[in-house]
């Protein structure tokens, strides 16, 4: 049993117990220890043999709910939050140098180092220490816990004196507490008079606030003078509220524009000369598939050339995560292969498609320390970039200065598919688009799920079976005599300790990785992507029938795009629910988002081509009808004797039961007649049948219209 990074103990005596592991030595010997629910620096555990014994004993076992696992959204979180999370995550990194930090006097060296260097307390920083260590081990570990306080103010305080030490030196200018309207005025001064590309001074744009709003016109020269008579905003306040609402990057954002922003100013974490030294180094990368796939919930819907993303470990070769979509290289399919990544593989496969894999096939579903991207990816993306950075990742330039890196996975890209390749209908080959060449999405016959089946299958095989003749190995492992197999490089890896990997549970990947959207609650069910869901709190709580008397809300819900059959509503930081489809909608429970996107997008296509048919229909109906009508009180009419047709709405219901009798004997009577035809020569069978029905609709004409009179 393998310890790493972050695994959760909990002890069999004393369950209240549970201790994260928060390191280990390269030599896997010692690991250090800290209690999540009592914070203190952590202790030694002397051999990790005898934490195993402990494990296969049952006396402390592994488990996957972390407490302290928080579904943040980054556009929740206040300004203050932000800005106290970013200054703790610095104090962290400034110090966090392994083993040091877990030798009690190096560490009270580094705790003063940076309480000088910060200006905070040495409290303070042992403070963030133990949050950090205690929480996982990540960014958002180090958020203030004003979710759980009481009732927050509802606004800032207002003072009716001007606040601060008084001024020391006097002035003719008159000072006041800034108020609403002055902080409106403060903003559009600098948005219109700072965030912009010439790049003008604060000062500037100070000077340009007070003479548009803090001067008047002097009469004798027509010029515009201070207001004196009247409170001005000193340029202490402007900085200070600049400060407080507008973070650097925003303002070099602004000023020098996306591009300038992510070349020359954008923070780069590791190094890009870097080797990897063991696991945990991982490289992505994406590409278009060569093969055409049709639609799960069509067959005969061809839906053009799925996008690949890979993610390998540089120093195994093994394939640790895939993400296969329809819908462009983007943030949202790149979450898709962070998530396969970091998620244990055998429940994935079972849950997105339904394929049985071993514990031991594909063992690998942990946090890598780095990882490698191109320049043009969209992890570099900010929003994107905020997620790998909160889940304590650094991220590494792989395109500018490391092209060889990035080659591992365009290796393997064209290793996966040119093995594939041939046994797929609707592959693209070489002579795709040239004269006389084939079709090949004529020949199409697998959909997205199929193929990810192939693919995965594929992973497996390589990561198994692929034999490395030129890995470099090491004099250990040669020692070992370890196989120059990805998975087996892999394992030996995590024994030995070389990669600093960590564990996260499902619920901190649904929370972190997932991609966000909003739901609508109506009384149909929770309606998202075009489906509907339902969960016990829904049905508890009786929120259909609330939406069908209150009307829609909506709520913010987390989706795994590989699977439609679930969805995630965030009850609060720590909670979320599981909602299911609908019995509705069960049909749809194997497809994946992209798909069910698709189908609705193709079926609108169809129902266009469709309108003008349709509305043809609907007026040929019209003209039908509207003729039935006109033919209808044309004889009503004829019938009546003043030109007026009688209504004889007194004796409705004795007039409906003689029209029911009437027709009873119509019925009859053309029933005998058909039976005799049978029996006799028909001659003029209809002549016959004819001059019977005259009979009984006078008959039942009279019977009508003495019923009026």
């Amino acid at each position: 049993m393998q310890l790493v990074i972050n695994d959760l103990l909990q002890s069999k005596g004393n369950p209240n117990v549970i201790e994260r592991v928060v390191w280990i030595d390269k030599e896997r010997q010692l690991c250090f220890l800290i209690d999540i629910r009592q914070p203190s620096f952590p202790h030694i555990i002397e051999e990790i043999p005898n934490l195993k014994e402990a494990l296969k004993s049952g006396d402390f076992v592994k488990i996957d709910n972390d407490p302290w696992v928080f579904h943040v959204d980054e556009d929740d979180l206040s300004e203050t939050e932000i800005e106290k999370r970013d200054k703790a995550w610095d104090i962290i990194n400034h110090i966090y140098i392994t083993p040091d930090i877990f030798i009690p006097k190096r560490r009270s060296e580094l705790i003063k180092i940076a309480s000088k260097k910060f200006g905070v307390s040495t409290k303070t920083v042992r403070h963030y220490l133990k949050r950090f260590w205690s929480r996982g081990m990540i960014k958002n570990a180090l958020l203030p816990d004003y979710y759980s306080s009481g009732i927050q103010q509802s606004g800032e305080r207002i003072y009716s004196k001007k606040t601060g030490r008084p001024t020391v030196y006097s002035s003719t200018i008159k000072r006041a507490s800034i108020n609403e309207k002055w902080k409106k005025i403060i903003r559009v001064s600098l948005e219109k008079y700072y965030f912009i590309r010439s790049k003008p001074s604060l000062k500037y744009a100070y000077q340009q606030m007070v003479k548009e709003y803090f001067s008047k016109v002097d009469e004798k020269t027509g010029y515009k003078v201070l207001d004196i008579d009247k409170p001005i905003i000193s340029y202490d306040q402007f900085y200070y509220w600049y400060r407080k609402w507008y973070k650097p990057e925003y303002a070099i954002h602004k000023r020098e524009g996306r591009r300038d922003f992510l070349q020359n100013y954008r923070a780069i974490t590791g190094s890009a000369t870097e080797d990897a030294m063991g696991i945990g180094t991982y490289a992505i990368d994406a590409t278009i598939g060569d093969i055409y796939l049709v639609s799960s919930l069509d067959r005969n819907t061809v839906i053009g050339r799925p996008v690949i993303y890979l993610c390998v470990d540089i120093f195994s070769r093994a394939i640790v995560g895939i993400g296969v979509g329809i819908e462009n290289m983007s943030g949202h399919s790149l979450r898709v292969a962070l998530a396969n990544t970091f998620e244990n593989k055998r429940d994935f496969c079972k849950r997105t498609l339904d394929m049985e894999v071993g514990d031991e096939d594909w063992p690998v579903h942990y946090i890598p320390h780095t990882i490698l991207a191109d320049r043009g990816s969209e992890l570099i993306s900010d929003e994107l970039t905020q997620v790998v950075e909160n889940l304590n990742i650094k991220i590494q330039n792989a395109g500018k200065f490391r092209p060889e890196l990035k080659a591992v996975n365009e290796k393997y890209f064209d290793i996966l598919q040119q093995h594939i390749s041939p046994f797929l209908p609707g592959a693209v080959q070489k002579d795709y688009m040239k004269r006389g060449g084939q079709d090949y999405r004529k020949k199409t016959v697998l959909n997205l799920q199929e193929y990810s089946q192939i693919l995965v299958r594929t992973i497996l095989y390589y990561n198994n079976h692929n034999y490395l003749s030129d890995y470099p190995l090491s004099n250990d492992m040669i020692e070992e005599k370890v196989p120059p197999i990805p998975i087996e490089i892999f394992k030996w890896g995590l024994r030995k300790g070389t990669g600093m990997l960590r564990t996260m549970s499902l619920d901190a990947i649904r929370s972190n990785v997932y991609p966000k959207s909003q739901a609508n609650v109506t009384p149909k069910g929770i309606h998202f992507g075009g489906l509907y869901y339902t969960c016990s709190k829904a049905v508890n709580e009786r929120w259909f029938s609330k939406a069908r008397i209150q009307g829609n809300w909506k709520l913010d819900v987390s989706y795994d795009p590989q699977s439609v059959a679930n969805i995630y509503i965030r009850i609060d930081r720590q909670n979320y629910e599981v909602c299911s489809l609908i019995e509705q909608y069960e049909m749809y429970r194997n497809a994946k988002m992209e798909e069910v996107i698709s189908l609705k997008e193709s079926r609108k296509q169809q129902e266009a081509e469709y309108e003008e048919g349709s509305l043809n229909g609907a007026i040929q109906l019209a003209q039908d009808i509207e003729s039935i009508v006109k033919q209808a009180k044309k004889e009503a009419k004829d019938q009546s004797l003043n030109g007026k047709v009688p209504k004889g709405i007194k004796n409705i219901r004795e007039n409906r039961e003689k029209e029911r009798a009437i027709l009873i004997s119509e019925k009859q009577t053309e029933a005998a007649q058909n039976h005799t035809g049978k029996q006799q020569n028909k001659a003029n069978p209809d002549n016959e049948s004819g001059k019977v029905l005259n009979i009984f609709r006078k008959k039942q004409k009279e019977v009508l219209y003495d019923g009026d009179n």
